[in-house]
């Protein structure tokens, strides 16, 4: 597995564009501008890397989640909080949305594995939708308020009325399926950058150097927010 690569840095946010922007400065101190690489193939590159930062953190989060499941010191909201957060990042790159353009097909990715694996992905998947985005009554949460009556027949009388309020908090039993899941899904979004990457220099030495410096824009000092800078996949 690829780690991303960062360094530490600022970003800078384009309000027109609605977009963090990574600074460079050189070795004057001076601010370098920047030209937005908006379309086609460097799109695609942009949403799968994107995506593998996303699935990349998934794993992470499964990681730890491995290392403190078992300890009664950590609380149970925090094992919850890790896998559920981790299933929503996971979900979403195979969910259309503003942003990406995008998405990873089911197909594509699960092409040639084993079908448990798919069946599992599904599963994670329908948990993400029926579950943790929308509130309601399925497998994973039960709502309901019951009566609770005198068993003497003779004696018929309402005794209580009880909240039945269940939902799933864990899932430790696949915590293990959870993480090859994510393992196979980001390296096939790995692959995706790696292999548009001579694409995206070949189609942006193609550019021209003057119109990308006709439209340039320049990042304002006084607006630099100090970040981590995600700047590679290696």
């Amino acid at each position: 597995m690829e780690n991303p690569k960062t360094t530490p840095g600022y970003i800078f946010y384009d309000k027109d564009e609605k977009i963090n922007v990574p600074v460079m400065i050189d070795d004057s101190g001076n601010l370098c501008p920047y030209y937005f690489l908006k379309e086609g193939v460097f799109k695609q590159a942009a949403a799968y890397g994107s995506m593998y930062v996303d699935l990349y953190d998934c794993i992470k989060a499964i990681e730890y989640l491995i290392t403190i499941y078992q300890n009664p010191e950590v609380p149970k909201i925090v094992k919850t909080s890790l896998l559920f957060s981790s299933i929503v990042r996971y979900a979403r790159c195979f969910t259309e949305a503003d942003g990406r353009g995008i998405t990873l097909n089911e197909k594509d990715v699960f092409k040639g594995t084993k079908s448990e694996l798919k069946d599992f992905h599904q599963k994670t998947y329908e948990l993400r939708n029926q579950y943790l985005a929308h509130a309601g009554v399925s497998d994973h949460e039960t709502i309901a308020l019951v009566a609770i009556l005198n068993p003497d027949l003779r004696n018929k009388k309402l005794e209580a009325i009880k909240g039945t309020i269940f939902r799933l908090m864990d899932d430790d039993s696949n915590i293990n399926k959870y993480l090859d899941l994510y393992a196979h899904v980001a390296q096939h979004a790995f692959f995706k950058v790696k292999d548009l990457n001579p694409i995206i220099m070949r189609k942006a030495k193609e550019l021209s150097i003057d119109t990308m410096y006709s439209e340039l824009k320049v990042p304002q000092r006084e607006s630099l927010i100090p970040m981590d800078i995600i700047t590679d996949l290696k």
